[in-house]
């Protein structure tokens, strides 16, 4: 059991203690009475991890949605028994009855050991897959699942030369989702380690963070992001020396920016492996190192042409939908999917590695590869968006781009299409949804 006074949650208006913690969940249980289910859709962290304590012990499932469009919510919660929402947002009264947050006035709560009384919970937590492969696919999840694939985000700090009360956790990803769900929410929850409250985004939020965390007496920081979010992070964080390490998931690391990143002195850089079904399952030091090692408890079992991911925390084997190479030592690379190749006129290459290429030009701010499956030869456009500061003209963003992908491609994978765009429209974890990926096919001229 944590000590009243083990730091769960901080930001710039202090530290939410085991003690609050608490108390504001003795008061959220109460106000849940009746409820038969829960969509928590609170922002801050500290009132999203009351939120699943409360639905927990009060055996109310929980419920994830995929995104915080309407009708996204309005579909994860039209089968959920009596669900009530969990927002400060007025907006969401008109999907189910709403609970807006507030902070329980200090009184005399027992301080107890709500973590071993969940311990073997049953009650279901629903997780939404990021869609971008197909429609999101409800994922039903555990305590003990859960707690299971933050027990990675847990080893990273235990091996650092730090006490437990002097690291923190900061989260650019939503933590609705697999990753920000077990790497801050479960991290704090399951193991005690403190979490930052606001969600980060630009710059400025993270210089406001690492002062929030100063102000608390946390001097060693874990920056969970992924590589949408590490796009406009990249100066501040080496720039930052409370920063001791850059975990990142959710899509592709580049090589180069992991190595520019760990070339600062006293950053570890990780990268994590996993999936909404399995959660975290591998590690990474993507900077020096193509191979993943097992963590968690994972090992793999190889039934004919499928992988099937086992943990102690998950009830059954998960197949995965990658396709891996196991090696001797134990540690594993990753081929990609079936549905990341691209095949042109006969030569072959995958979809993560051209983006990879493509995320090293240095004069765009983003860019994807557009890929058109077809019966004898894939189509390929690219996407791209120039920097708002950038004094290039359209035309010679082009001949940029298409000369740095004839330094490193097949000059069959470098497309002749080129569509700027303001933005990529990426989902909060930095995905690109099916839906958003045909429409973009479809600007391009690329799909009916």
């Amino acid at each position: 059991m944590y000590a009243e006074d083990r730091k769960l949650f901080f930001s710039k208006d202090g530290i939410i203690d085991q003690k609050q913690f608490v108390t504001d969940l003795a008061a959220l249980r109460n106000q849940l009475q009746g409820a038969g289910s829960i969509c928590n859709l609170f922002q801050d962290r500290h009132q999203f991890a009351l939120g699943i304590a409360a639905g927990l012990l009060n055996k109310q499932a929980i419920i994830l949605p995929p995104s915080l469009a309407t009708e996204a919510i309005r579909s994860s919660i039209a089968d959920a028994p009596a669900p009530v929402i969990l927002s400060n947002n007025p907006e969401h009264d008109a999907l189910a009855a709403r609970l807006s947050f507030e902070a329980a006035q200090p009184e005399q709560v027992a301080n107890w050991d709500y973590a071993t009384a969940l311990q073997d919970n049953p009650t279901e937590i629903r997780v939404y897959s990021s869609g971008s492969t197909k429609q999101p696919k409800c994922n039903v999840k555990t305590w003990k699942m859960l707690r299971g694939g933050a027990a990675i985000t847990d080893q990273i700090i235990q091996d650092f030369d730090a006490l437990p009360t002097e690291v923190g956790l900061l989260g650019t990803t939503p933590h609705g989702h697999m990753y920000g769900l077990e790497a801050t929410i479960f991290a704090t929850l399951g193991f005690g380690h403190a979490t930052y409250r606001d969600t980060i985004f630009y710059p400025a939020d993270l210089e406001a963070a690492i002062e929030a965390a100063r102000a608390c007496g946390i001097s060693k920081l874990v920056l969970i992001t992924s590589p949408a979010h590490l796009r406009f992070l990249e100066t501040a964080i080496l720039a930052a020396p409370e920063i001791i390490c850059v975990l990142s998931a959710t899509a592709p690391f580049p090589q180069a920016l992991a190595q520019k990143l760990a070339a600062r002195e006293s950053l570890k850089v990780m990268e994590i492996y996993g999936s909404t079904e399995t959660g975290s399952m591998a590690l990474r030091q993507t900077a020096f190192e193509d191979a993943w090692s097992f963590s968690a408890g994972f090992e793999l079992q190889k039934v004919q042409k499928t992988c099937l991911a086992t943990a102690p925390h998950l009830p059954e084997p998960i197949a995965l939908e990658d396709e891996i190479e196991q090696h001797p030592d134990g540690r594993f690379t990753l081929l990609g999917r079936a549905g990341d190749m691209v095949s042109v006129r006969g030569k072959r290459s995958r979809l993560p590695a051209l983006n990879a290429i493509l995320s090293e030009v240095a004069g765009i701010a983003d860019g994807i590869f557009l890929h058109d499956k077809r019966s004898e030869s894939d189509a390929l456009a690219i996407a791209v968006v120039s920097p708002q500061d950038s004094s290039l003209s359209e035309s010679e963003i082009r001949s940029l781009v298409r000369r740095h992908l004839l330094l490193h491609l097949d000059a069959a994978f470098v497309p002749k299409k080129l569509l700027f765009l303001p933005e990529i429209p990426r989902s909060a974890t930095g995905k690109i949804t099916r839906t958003t990926m045909l429409d973009l096919l479809r600007k391009a001229g690329l799909h009916g």
